[in-house]
């Protein structure tokens, strides 16, 4: 077959490329063998047959997977994607070749591709039924309820379900502040909640991302390959994904013109279904950055679900955010519901005789604690040694039954020593009387262990 031939058929930008395969069944060279007139005026005077792609563009990793797919797994795709690197997006279409024609380790195939400046409807709802199926049930979620975190939490869900994945989040980042909440969650296990994973999602971690998205449209990991390949740029993260047992992952940024809110991420995912999936996660996160910034999420991130970054779990801002949504019935705790007021007792005494180290590791292991007696609820840091649970949702008898094994694992001369507090209600406009009670509860328990203690320092 004569490769110029071919591509000089075609009146839309086309050229026929080559991946070498490598010995362990991945790729490395990926080249231009030749391209037609249209192709050429397009990407300039730098062109010349045989070129290793990315002489002429930025190296794109989900560009070489779909690559590597129609050449070597003869698959073909197409792709509308937005490409970052030189601001337009991309309508791209990939066509096996003859596996006749591949020997001596190369694999080609025919790419053909349209720029446009903006995204166009038409083009971006060419997908798959199946995809288009499960975007159309995205966008009904989002609109099906007056309440957003409702319908964020159904559409996370979905996600969840239809990847096929442990995981499905978003969370919302305000760079400029540094500041980051998780906005909503689902797992396949019910027994596992994103308060488990923050000790992984730490400042480094996520401010990390935008940096290592770049100007790409994602990040996918399939396999170690990828992997490996994230952890040449991005060590701190991978160290991260591997502590949190992440093998695979998509990760696509939530934008509002330029700047990103945040991120919508599936891990360890059916990797069977990744060019759907892929689409899929794409398109969504599409239009979850319309609804996100329709909500002027990113000027509510002072009040939201800000994360305390030392112990992992909500802070103050959040706790008082929560107060006001529930009073202002936008996102109100689920009656009956219970609140715990915990203090840690011998702080002050830890930091004179360890220093604010050994204080620091005191407050994680209390809140470490504290997430494995209330995994399924509300945690916040408070203040400097205090902590808040809110127990949505949950009856009088199960709450006491939960602090009595508190109190049971925190007494005089153990690891973690608190002072707790309890308060239960069948009232939802008892909230703050309720958190009230707690804390004089709190308060009472605390004198009385340092009366009965007296060796002990106060704070």
């Amino acid at each position: 077959m004569n490769f110029q031939d071919l591509v000089d058929s075609f009146e839309k930008a086309s050229a026929v490329m080559s991946v070498r395969k490598t010995d362990d069944g991945h790729y490395d060279e990926i080249r231009i063998v030749c391209a037609n007139d249209s192709y050429k005026q397009i990407m300039g005077t730098g062109y010349y047959n045989n070129m290793i792609y990315s002489e002429l563009v930025p190296k794109e990793p989900n560009f070489e997977d779909f690559c590597y797919r129609a050449a070597v797994l003869k698959q073909s795709l197409h792709t509308y994607v937005d490409a970052k690197s030189m601001d337009v997006w991309t309508d791209g279409v990939y066509s096996p070749l003859s596996s006749e024609l591949d020997k001596d380790g190369l694999y080609y195939f025919l790419f053909s591709f349209e720029f446009t400046k903006k995204p166009e409807s038409e083009r971006m709802s060419n997908v798959s039924m199946e995809t288009a199926s499960n975007v159309i049930q995205t966008c009904i979620n989002l609109r099906g309820t007056d309440n957003f975190y409702e319908s964020m939490n159904k559409v996370i869900s979905d996600i969840q379900k239809i990847t096929d994945s442990f995981c499905s989040c978003i969370i919302m980042i305000d760079s400029s502040q540094k500041k980051y909440a998780p906005l909503c969650s689902k797992f396949n296990n019910d027994d596992v909640s994103i308060n488990d994973f923050m000790p992984y999602l730490t400042p480094d971690v996520v401010f990390s991302w935008e940096e290592t998205i770049g100007k790409h449209d994602n990040v996918i990991i399939k396999n170690e390959f990828d992997m490996a390949e994230l952890e040449k740029i991005n060590p701190v993260w991978v160290k991260s994904l591997k502590g949190a047992g992440v093998k695979t992952l998509i990760l696509v940024p939530l934008t509002k013109g330029k700047k990103m809110m945040g991120v919508l991420f599936v891990t360890n995912f059916n990797t069977d279904k990744i060019v759907e999936l892929k689409e899929y996660i794409e398109l969504s996160a599409f239009f979850l950055s319309a609804e996100v910034a329709s909500n002027e999420l990113m000027e509510r991130l002072e009040y939201m679900s800000n994360i305390d970054t030392l112990t992992g779990v909500k802070n103050r801002n959040s706790m008082n955010a929560r107060v006001d949504w529930h009073v202002k019935k936008s996102y109100t705790v689920a009656v009956p519901y219970g609140v715990i007021f915990v203090d840690l007792n011998g702080l002050k005494q830890c930091n004179d005789t360890g220093g604010h180290e050994a204080g620091d590791a005191l407050l994680i292991n209390a809140a470490n604690l504290l997430r494995r007696h209330f995994e399924n609820y509300e945690i916040y840091r408070s203040g400097g040694d205090e902590f808040v649970i809110i127990l949505p949702g949950c009856q009088k008898d199960e709450l006491e039954e939960k602090v009595k094994k508190l109190r049971s694992e925190t007494g005089y001369g153990s690891d973690v020593c608190l002072a707790i507090g309890s308060a239960w209600t069948q009232n939802e406009q008892e909230l703050r009387m309720c958190m009230h009670i707690a804390d004089e509860a709190m308060y009472a328990d605390k004198n009385e262990y340092y009366r009965q203690h007296k060796e002990v320092k106060k704070r």
